[in-house]
């Protein structure tokens, strides 16, 4: 998933957007992650804008959040929160239908994964998240990410609140009249469609249903809803076959679910077709024994950090432990516990030995622009500057927006440019700091101390 740069006459409206959420509709912004970067990236974005952290609140927890959105919520009318897919080893996707059921509304849903492959921005899709952030992303990105959930409603937006509840309350006929008028300006829309096959079963007219599930399925083939509707409705009418192709075209299309693989598992069963149901029980039960090491690898990661300060001998055993639980079943959600390991290295006064943490790292996921950085950095440790800024222009080159995502990044190249005396690449980075965060006094200090020592 690429990031578009945002055109410089564009992006005072993005700006304009949130800047407005938050002055003048009472919104709020809760961060729930475990990551500095992305929180400095999100303070960098309201610092662009010329605001404070005010409406900002963070947790590096997903265990209360319903506590802690009910208390935002209670002194600010609209909630925008950033949520990790997965923290300390714990997915919290599940979660996000159950926060919608409980503040409907009020509450958006970003979810923030460094992780790129389609079946897992799939299954994330299904889970009535909003939008998707996927990391790394730069302060312009997200400032637009966050305009694009947030953006005045439209009028076809409008409408479609309203119908909702004119059918939640029993006015099908009133609904009708207005999914009519929204399919004269939007033919075929999937979402009225949906709304169509809604009244039709609240009515008992199931066959009328199926159709227009049916449309929006056609109308919407990525879409998990309509699918997920027509599902129930062949659940609720006990057409099994039907019900069963419905989950296997939803497996195919988000294969993580592994509730929905005991469905279909179940469904063999039913059927006499043990073989099938065995290989769907068993897929369900590896990706619950994938999260269960998951949990396992962070849970000793945790004791590793904590162990960090009082002792590092023991700390990097833990971490070890950790690293070796993960194996080649690392994916991007896991270099949190990479550059956990390179920075108790690092303090130990270790450099190579993070480097070696990081290059095997690389070998699992190639390409990563924050270990290129972050083994630039050990080598810098260790004195070796060429070696540091080769693995910066990788860094660069797998993904340009890491310049953008903290001050601290390009100002760190900087100063490693600073120790070879190449003070064009120093000043050039400098510049980009203080684009990054124009307040970042330190690279402020660098460009005239590297002016007065050209004079």
């Amino acid at each position: 998933m690429s990031h578009k740069l945002i055109r410089k006459d564009v992006a005072p409206i993005y700006d304009r957007i949130v800047a407005n959420f938050l002055q003048n509709q009472k919104g709020a912004f809760f961060l729930v992650t475990n990551d500095d970067i992305f929180i400095r990236t999100m303070r960098g974005a309201l610092r662009t804008m010329g605001l404070n952290y005010d409406s900002l609140s963070t947790a590096h927890v997903s265990s209360d959040i319903w506590k802690k959105c009910r208390d935002i919520l209670e002194n600010n009318s609209q909630l925008v929160m950033f949520i990790e897919s997965k923290i300390n080893g714990r997915s919290n996707v599940f979660d996000f239908k159950s926060l919608k059921d409980s503040f409907g509304n009020s509450l958006k849903i970003i979810c923030i994964t460094p992780e790129v492959s389609e079946e897992h921005v799939s299954f994330i899709a299904e889970n009535d998240v909003d939008s998707i952030i996927v990391k790394p992303i730069s302060i312009n990105n997200i400032i637009q990410k966050i305009a694009f959930v947030i953006k005045p409603s439209n009028l076809f937006h409008t409408e479609v609140e309203n119908i909702k509840n004119l059918i939640d309350n029993g006015y099908f006929d009133q609904a009708n009249l207005k999914i009519d008028m929204l399919l004269e300006e939007k033919p075929g829309s999937s979402i009225c469609m949906i709304f169509k096959g809604d009244i039709s079963r609240k009515n008992g007219d199931i066959k009328g249903a199926e159709v227009f599930y049916k449309e929006a399925v056609k109308e919407s083939r990525l879409n998990l809803k309509p699918l997920q509707k027509l599902a129930d409705l062949y659940a609720e009418a006990e057409e099994a076959k039907e019900h069963l192709k419905c989950l296997l075209l939803m497996d195919k299309i988000s294969p993580l679910n592994h509730k929905r693989k005991i469905n279909i598992g179940e469904q063999y069963s039913k059927t006499g077709e043990d073989e099938k149901a065995k290989k769907f029980y068993s897929d369900a039960v590896n990706i619950v024994r994938t999260q269960a090491n998951d949990l396992l690898a962070s849970t000793l990661m945790d004791i590793g950090v904590k162990l960090r300060e009082v002792n590092p001998e023991q700390s990097i055993h833990f971490m070890n432990q950790a690293l070796e639980t993960k194996g080649g079943d690392m994916t991007r959600e896991d270099l949190w516990m990479v550059n956990e390991m390179g920075v108790s290295l690092r303090k130990k006064g270790d450099w190579k030995g993070a480097v070696e943490t990081y290059q095997q790292a690389l070998n699992v996921i190639p390409n990563e622009a924050g270990l290129h950085y972050n083994m630039g950095m050990a080598y810098a440790q260790g004195k070796e500057h060429y070696k540091a800024v080769c693995e910066f222009d990788k860094a660069i080159a797998a993904s340009a927006d890491i310049l953008q995502e903290s001050p601290l990044i390009p100002f760190n190249i900087g100063m490693v440019y600073f120790q070879m005396n190449r003070l064009q690449e120093v000043e050039r980075y400098m510049k980009v700091a203080l684009k990054v965060d124009p307040g970042f006094e330190r690279a402020r200090a660098m460009i005239e101390k590297i002016g007065s020592k050209a004079d």
